[in-house]
């Protein structure tokens, strides 16, 4: 556990308000991304999760860093968007 945790990064900079709470960036982001890959995001975690990954690697905080993101499903809550 303790190498892992000196290769892991968490990051708290991405949870727009907290559990459940979206804002329109974020809710355009996930149509963009569903338009162009067609895979659907869901606004409490993977959505949020991929938003905070592409805003990272636009800033060039992510060079030289392998990205492991899993989508762990939770489209229960897009229907109603």
């Amino acid at each position: 556990v303790e190498a892992a945790m000196r290769i892991l990064s968490l990051q708290t900079d991405y949870h727009f308000g907290g559990y459940g709470k979206t804002t329109p960036e974020l809710i355009a982001f996930m149509r963009r991304f569903y338009e162009r890959s067609n895979v659907k995001l869901d606004p409490v975690y993977t959505g949020k999760m991929l938003f905070g990954i592409y805003d990272m690697a636009k800033k060039g905080e992510l060079c030289g860093c392998r990205v492991l993101a899993i989508h762990t499903g939770g489209l229960q809550g897009i229907l109603a968007m």
